[in-house]
């Protein structure tokens, strides 16, 4: 038994799920506007629903430009997508260059197959240009330098399924298949109509989560990292310490503490204000991250005091590494001229003992932090034993 599909009735259903998908990105932008990339995203959910409404429309009322604005659409809607999602993950937009290029050659597509009067020549123009900016639009999301959160990876793979299923499509034009009318319910008309159906409601979902994703970041980074400096804050570092000793006692590996003071803070703040003060605690942060590890915890404790959890590294390894940062940031808080005094940071140095709770490895650092500056501060001591 053959079972034909009402096209119509089945254009009609898609053209509608594509508006409320469209309608759903609107409203993602409107509820984060901060976020780059959304706008650009709700532009191509509303070019989506054109293109579907125009080939309806042609499908009621033949007229060729129905089919060629449609094609147009389709195009415009995917180099939306393909730019919002760079502008997302923190990529340069497309350039001019690239937006007129890729517009003009779907225009040019156009104006050469519509003399023609081929639905085949003109679906096989605009499948290559679709396969293409999925594929585009995949290697994007699947290639960032950083990790790929899992939202932004699965639509990375929704865009190169849709690749791979225009590619069959180019195939499958040439070969007969009656492919190129969009209202023949004989052809692959109503599983295109089904495949973009689901491709838009999933890549829609993929964007939301990719949105909700990118703010529950800055909640956590908000949550962990210290407003002023970016170092993470006494919270993150109770977290982090904690599993660090609890590793450090499996493995009875090393593991030392700094603790870290900038000598006269407050009287850079008394003398030249709170601006000042705030300018050197950041430079400070960007002299320890030049020398910490990437697996070293650097926290900015309170005030103008920090810690640093170095896991894998005994006392005398923690001491170097005190005494490049102690003389670092010597030399780059001397070039401050507008100070009136040398600023300089003491640091006291402790190795964990074993069973020593985190609480004890502190106390023992803050105590050797003490007797450097009792001992004339811009020092480095190591703290007594447990």
């Amino acid at each position: 038994m053959h079972l034909q599909l009402d096209i119509r009735s089945l254009l009609v259903a898609v053209t509608l799920a594509s508006a409320f998908c469209a309608g759903a990105r609107l409203l993602l932008w409107r509820m984060h506007p901060a976020l780059p990339g959304l706008a650009h995203w709700a532009l191509a959910g509303g070019l989506a629903t054109l293109t579907l409404f125009l080939i309806l429309a042609n499908g009621i009322t033949p007229w060729p430009p129905f089919l060629a604005l449609a094609q147009l659409a389709v195009v415009l809607g995917l180099v939306m997508s393909w730019d919002g999602f760079r502008r997302f993950i923190g990529q340069p937009p497309l350039s001019l260059r690239t937006l007129l290029g890729i517009s003009a050659l779907a225009l040019a597509w156009i104006v050469v197959a519509h003399p023609m009067q081929s639905l085949e020549i003109k679906a096989l123009g605009n499948d290559v240009l679709i396969a293409s900016l999925s594929g585009l639009i995949a290697r994007e999301l699947l290639t960032t330098p950083d990790d790929v959160p899992p939202a932004m990876r699965v639509t990375g793979w929704l865009y190169g399924l849709n690749a791979l299923v225009f590619l069959a499509r180019v195939i499958a034009v040439p070969q007969g298949t009656p492919a190129g009318d969009p209202m023949n319910p004989n052809g692959i008309a109503p599983f295109m109509l089904l495949w973009w159906l689901c491709m838009i409601i999933a890549v829609t979902l993929g964007m939301v989560l990719m949105a909700a994703e990118r703010l529950q970041a800055d909640l956590d980074n908000q949550a962990n990292r210290d407003h002023l400096t970016g170092a993470f804050n006494r919270r993150a570092f109770a977290l982090i310490a904690e599993k660090a000793i609890a590793r450090s006692r499996r493995s009875a590996k090393p593991l030392s503490v700094l603790v870290m003071d900038l000598d006269n803070f407050k009287h850079v703040n008394d003398r030249h204000g709170h601006e000042a003060g705030d300018t050197l605690l950041c430079r400070f942060v960007v002299c320890a991250n030049k020398i910490f590890r990437g697996e070293d915890v650097f926290c900015r404790f309170g005030g103008e005091e920090f810690v640093a959890l170095l896991p894998n590294t005994s006392a005398e390894q923690a001491q170097v590494a005190a005494e490049r940062l102690r003389t670092v940031f010597a030399a780059e808080a001397d070039m401050e001229k507008t100070l009136s005094m040398p600023i300089t940071v003491s640091i006291g140095i402790a190795e964990r003992d074993s069973d020593e709770a985190i609480e004890s490895l502190l106390q023992r650092a803050d105590a050797a932090l003490y007797q450097a500056k009792n001992r004339g501060r811009n020092r480095c001591e190591l703290a007594e034993p447990a």
